[in-house]
């Protein structure tokens, strides 16, 4: 090859080489110029995710920033000024020249869907399945418990009804009277049973809560949905549960004097069950089902005690005396063992209001009450064993047995309820509304650094 050939296929060789070094330094700055966006981006998400709502955060463990920031009105607009300016921050010699936020997932969503998927993750890392067993136990306790006392309720209908029919026929047949041995129980069953299970009513919560425009009543601003990621199943619900068992006070909290006095109801658990206005209104509700669930453990426990069986009969005898009439002696004796049922149920919730411990499944070492102290249940205000049975049920394992009677939608929204009442009360927080908290949105934006940049992105906490 002559030098002439070689000097220009050497120039050819060097303008490709200039070319592709041109080609390599403009791809580099363009990757970098992208890279930074992306980065500006990022840090955008973290800033502004960064402003979740500090109370909402300590009191329940959850992630949400509040679109109304304080003022009740929600103002999405204001959102996408903090996210300007994080932007702008953090481009040099950049401009953000158009940006949107829509597609908020709400609180509320799905009727509070979208708030248990949260809670529910926040117990999974929390306690991992550790917590599965235990909830397990309340339900399977709960079911035994719902045989029983639906056996209780019928057997003492079907009783109370053969009892009527056999006094009747006896003073009709043999003009005698029968004495109603159980009829002052049968009063106080029917009246109220706060007076009952708590000796001192006067440290009952005299709260009151105005259940309009709440959660749960209210038509609440629609969002993007749930993620899909905790979906509702048996298996989540028990971590919902927990979450509510562990994040919501009870009455037991109270009227054992460790918790002050707080926002809104204080009675909280009692609320999602009961639904009512007032703490009192909650807390009979929930001991008379408490009541009822005792009731038929502890007839079922009378059916298998021949001692006791015995004492009823023995009883029912004297007070029937000599008689013509099948069946009376019997009925009289069921009656009186429906009677001491109730009277130990009674005894049962004041142990567990007193925050003590009491056993399921009752023995003869657990056995509170006598047969004339079960009679005698109205002048009995503090004639019960007040022990605590180690390896027993507490105030709050009740509590879970009952949460799994309610309805998850109405359990979610309530609990809802629950949490707007007490952040709004709270300083500075008179304008928060569940449905205005996101905990994930959709942004898309226009960005000039070198060039410009279209980006769409998700925006979100990860639980």
């Amino acid at each position: 090859m002559k030098k002439g050939e070689i000097t220009v296929f050497l120039s050819l060789m060097l303008a490709v080489l200039l070319f592709f070094f041109q080609a390599c330094l403009q791809s580099a700055r363009l990757a970098f110029l992208r890279s930074q966006t992306q980065e500006a981006l990022e840090l955008a998400e973290y800033s502004v995710l960064s402003e979740y709502h500090r109370e909402l955060f300590d009191r329940y463990g959850l992630v949400y920033v509040e679109l109304g920031y304080g003022s009740g009105l929600e103002d999405t607009g204001y959102l996408e000024q903090r996210l300007r300016e994080f932007l702008k921050a953090n481009l040099p010699k950049g401009s953000v020249k158009a940006l949107e936020a829509w597609d908020f997932s709400r609180a509320t969503d799905n009727r509070g869907m979208a708030y248990y998927e949260q809670a529910v993750s926040l117990m999974k890392q929390k306690t991992g399945a550790a917590i599965l067993d235990q909830l397990r136990s309340c339900e399977a306790w709960g079911e035994q418990a719902e045989e029983q006392s639906a056996a209780y309720e019928e057997t003492k209908a079907a009783e109370e009804k053969n009892l009527e029919e056999l006094r009747e026929r006896r003073e009709t047949e043999e003009q005698i009277y029968t004495p109603d041995p159980v009829s002052s129980v049968n009063a106080l069953q029917a009246g109220s049973c706060l007076h009952l299970v708590l000796p001192d009513t006067g440290s009952v919560s005299g709260k009151k809560a105005v259940l309009e425009n709440i959660p749960s009543q209210r038509n609440c601003l629609a969002g993007s949905g749930e993620r899909g990621i905790h979906k509702g199943t048996a298996a989540n619900d028990l971590f919902f549960h927990g979450y509510l068992l562990e994040h919501f006070t009870n009455a037991v909290d109270f009227l054992a004097g460790d918790t002050e006095t707080g926002p809104w109801l204080d009675y909280q658990i009692e609320y999602l069950i009961g639904g009512k206005d007032t703490d009192i209104g909650n807390l009979e509700s929930v001991c008379k089902r408490i009541l009822a669930i005792r009731e038929g453990m502890n007839y079922a426990y009378l059916l298998t005690d021949a001692g006791k069986q015995a004492e009823c009969e023995a009883l029912a005898l004297a007070m029937v005396g000599v008689t013509m009439i099948p069946g009376l002696v019997e009925a009289v004796k069921q009656a009186l063992m429906l009677a001491w049922a109730f009277a130990e149920s009674v005894a049962d919730a004041r142990t567990l209001l007193s925050g003590k411990k009491c056993s399921f499944w009752k023995g003869d070492g657990t056995w509170r009450t006598s047969l004339s102290g079960a009679l005698d249940l109205g002048n009995s205000a503090s004639g019960f064993n007040q022990g605590e049975d180690s390896g027993g049920l507490s105030y709050k394992d009740y509590l879970g047995m009952l949460l799994m009677t309610v309805g998850r939608e109405k359990k979610t929204m309530r609990s809802l309820d629950v949490i707007e009442g007490v952040i709004r009360r709270l300083p500075g927080c008179g304008g928060f509304y569940t449905d205005q908290c996101t905990d994930g949105f959709q942004i898309r934006t226009l960005i000039s650094n070198g060039r410009e940049w279209a980006a769409e992105r998700t925006f979100c906490y990860e639980w």
